[in-house]
């Protein structure tokens, strides 16, 4: 029995709390938030904009009933004369009457439309493009959430300097207000303290609201109040190939190159297909009988457009829209490479100003030792003092936004390349 509990406590002990959140779990939290969904149908519409076209391929089925009543006799189909004759003289009814009730069907399809073979092409770029659109957004809001826990941290930890900071002023304060009451110094430098001390609580508190904001963007994506930010580890490199953020907009100047074909294929001859066939029922007009026929017919029409002033209308447009997506494709490209170098190099120097700023921070805790111990033996003055505390602190603050900015530079440079930062940070 003793055993058997021992064993439960060790299994209790090694199980992970619910509130064990990982940068896994914001990543799968964004992946089925509606933000992420709603890209998603946008894909999904550019979908059906596809098939829409391809549809235009299928036959066009469809069933009809009719009922027509007229002012005079009237035949639901050709009678030829000799027909006409050996009915008359039969004494049959003609196809002929004042009330006609129908039922049919009618089928029609495109043999050949070539605009519908470019339309189709156009609309496949345009779903490459909204694919890409969709992948890409997934990829900017997971650098929002990277992002925003980066500088979560570096809050974080700017509070802890904050309190460090306090809680050393505070010390040195008592032994001011010791001093100051045996009349060995004046008042004016408890004073001073205590607005040293003021000062740092103020910065605590602007601290902690730009964590507030930055909880609401990571809650804003995730639905997941991150009450303590998440460590970041980089476990993968950029491949910086091709910049992935130009396709969307590639894709689309494509698009555009096949709607201006498709325009100008409005000008080429089409053959369509149809075929119709009804049963017609009447009361024959010379007997006043019941009767009923059936009548149909099947056939191809060429149709040839020998002026159509619209479809040339219609071409210049769609060579406009193209030379405006060819354009905005060239600005948008000199744009992100002249970002993606700026990102590449800025990385490089935040490499080195890590290393340096934690040098600093160093250098700068062991000069504030030495202060203090100048400062209690009366070799320093109160504000040179208060100067070693105030560079500690922001050295500290220096270091922690560096590392922030790491993180921000590296994650806006993987999503130009298109690196998902799921496989790159855990």
């Amino acid at each position: 029995m003793k055993h058997l509990t021992f064993l439960c406590l060790v299994i209790l002990c090694w199980t992970p709390t619910a509130d064990a959140i990982t940068m896994e779990d914001l990543f799968s939290a964004l992946h089925d938030h509606p933000v992420t969904e709603l890209d998603m149908l946008q894909t999904r519409a550019s979908e059906l904009r596809q098939q829409s076209v391809y549809d235009r391929f299928y036959p066009s089925i469809s069933g009809e009933l009719g009922y027509q009543r007229f002012n005079s006799p009237t035949n639901w189909r050709p009678v030829l004369p000799t027909e006409s004759a050996a009915l008359l003289a039969n004494n049959e009814a003609l196809p002929f009457s004042e009330t006609l009730r129908r039922i049919g069907a009618e089928l029609s399809f495109p043999v050949f439309v070539k605009e519908l073979f470019s339309q189709g092409k156009q609309t496949e770029r345009l779903l490459n493009s909204a694919r890409a659109r969709t992948r890409l957004n997934l990829l900017e809001h997971q650098a929002v959430l990277v992002t925003a826990d980066a500088h979560l941290i570096h809050m974080n930890s700017l509070r802890k300097s904050l309190t460090a900071r306090k809680a050393s002023l505070e010390k040195t304060r008592g032994d001011v207000i010791l001093k100051v009451e045996n009349g060995r110094i004046p008042e004016t430098e408890k004073i001073r303290m205590d607005e040293a001390i003021t000062l740092i609580d103020l910065t605590f508190n602007e601290t902690r609201r730009q964590e507030i904001e930055l909880q609401k963007t990571i809650e804003a994506l995730t639905s997941i109040h991150l009450k303590q930010p998440l460590p970041l580890q980089q476990v993968g490199e950029i491949n910086a190939g091709e910049l992935y953020a130009l396709k969307p907009l590639q894709e689309r100047m494509k698009a555009g190159e096949y709607g201006v074909q498709a325009a100008r294929d409005k000008l080429y001859p089409r053959i369509l297909a149809s075929a119709k066939w009804y049963h017609y029922y009447g009361e024959g007009y010379n007997t006043g009988d019941n009767v009923g026929d059936e009548y149909g017919f099947y056939g191809l029409t060429l149709q040839m457009p020998l002026f159509n002033k619209p479809a040339y209308t219609a071409i210049e447009q769609a060579e406009i829209e193209l030379h405006k997506e060819k354009a905005r494709l060239g600005k948008t490209e000199i744009q992100l490479q002249a970002r993606a170098r700026s990102l590449q190099e800025t990385l490089k120097l935040l490499d080195n100003s890590r290393d340096l700023a934690a040098k600093s921070v160093e250098h700068e805790r062991r000069l504030l030792d030495v202060a203090k111990i100048s400062y209690a033996s009366r070799r320093m003055n109160q504000e040179e003092y208060l100067r070693y505390e105030e560079k500690v602190l922001s050295a500290e603050a220096k270091l922690y936004l560096t590392k922030a900015q790491w993180w921000e530079t590296f994650s806006a440079l993987a999503v130009l390349y298109g690196n998902n930062l799921q496989q790159l940070i855990q």
